[in-house]
C-alpha cells in the first residue's frame, strides 16, 4: 500500500472539491484517522507500505508539491503541479523516485539492469493501492519546511524551474545527500543511504547482511572522494549523466492500480 498524507494547503491543490470539514470520498474519513503516521508505518510494515508526506508550497506563480517519505526523510520537489492533478502527481513522484534509485545504484554499481527492473515491478505490485490521507507528522513537517527554503533560494538564484524531469531529479538526488532523522534515530546514515537500504530489503530481495554490505561500500566510495576533494555528483559520466538511462514507468503501470 501507498500512503499520501496531504497537509490541508495540499489536499486543496490536488483535489479541487476538498474541505476540510467534509468528506467527499477522495480522502479517507477524517473520523477514521484515529492513528499516528508512526503507528500506521508500524501496523502496516509488515504488509508493505511507502508513506509520503505532502504539502503544497507557491513557488513563484506556480505551485509545487514536496513529498517527504516518512522512514526515510527522502525527498521529492515536484514542481509546477496543476491543481487537480493527481495522477500526473502520483506518476511523477514514482518516476522520480525509481529513476533516482535506478542512479544511485548503478552510480555504486549494486543492481544489474534486471535486478532493477524486479525490483520495479515489485514496488508496484506492492503499492497498487494507494489512499490519501488528510494528516501530518510534526517532524516531517519540519523536514520539509527546510528543504523549501533550500530550494527557495536556489530557485531564486537561479531564475527559473528545471528544464525537464532529469535535472530536477538531480537536484533531488542533492536534497538527498543529508542528514534528516525521526526523532530519537541516530546520525548513522544520510538520507539516500537509508532510502538504498531500505530498497535493496524491501524490493530487491537482498538480505539484512548482503545490504550492509553494500552499505559499506557505498560509504568506502563516500570516503574516497572526501579524501581526494571531489564528489561523487562532480564525476563526468555518472549514471545521473547519461541520457539514455531514464526508466519510464509506463510499462510498470500494468503491475498497479492508481486510486
Amino acid at each position: 500500500m501507498m500512503v499520501i498524507n496531504c497537509s490541508a494547503a495540499a489536499a486543496t491543490h490536488l483535489y479541487g472539491k476538498y474541505k476540510k470539514v467534509q468528506d467527499e470520498g477522495f480522502f479517507e474519513p477524517a473520523a477514521s484517522v484515529r492513528e499516528t503516521l508512526i503507528e500506521r508505518q508500524e501496523r502496516l510494515t509488515p504488509q508493505g507500505i511507502i508513506q509520503w508526506v505532502v504539502h503544497a508550497v507557491k513557488m513563484g506563480r506556480s505551485t509545487s508539491l514536496i513529498a517527504m517519505e516518512f522512514s526515510t526523510r527522502w525527498v521529492h520537489v515536484i514542481h509546477q503541479v496543476r491543481k487537480g492533478d493527481v495522477n500526473g502527481f502520483v506518476e511523477r513522484l514514482n518516476g522520480r523516485l525509481i529513476n533516482g534509485i535506478e542512479w544511485l545504484g548503478t552510480d555504486f554499481a549494486l543492481f544489474t539492469r534486471e535486478q532493477m527492473d524486479t525490483s520495479i515491478r515489485y514496488f508496484f505490485a506492492q503499492h497498487r493501492e494507494i489512499r490519501f490521507y488528510q494528516q501530518t507528522d510534526r517532524s516531517t513537517m519540519t523536514h520539509i519546511n527546510q528543504v523549501n527554503a533550500i530550494y527557495q533560494d536556489v530557485l531564486h538564484s537561479m531564475g527559473a524551474f528545471p528544464a525537464d524531469e532529469e535535472i530536477a531529479l538531480e537536484f533531488d538526488l542533492q536534497l538527498n545527500r543529508d542528514w534528516r532523522c525521526r526523532k530519537g534515530e541516530p546520525f548513522a546514515l544520510q538520507v539516500d543511504e537509508k532510502m538504498l537500504l531500505s530498497w535493496m530489503t524491501e524490493y530487491s530481495g537482498k538480505t539484512s547482511l548482503e545490504a550492509e554490505q553494500a552499505l559499506a561500500q557505498i560509504k568506502d566510495v563516500r570516503r574516497t572522494m572526501l579524501m581526494g576533494g571531489t564528489e561523487l555528483l562532480d564525476i563526468p559520466q555518472t549514471a545521473s549523466e547519461q541520457g539514455d538511462n531514464v526508466i519510464l514507468i509506463d510499462n510498470y503501470r500494468k503491475d498497479y492500480k492508481r486510486r
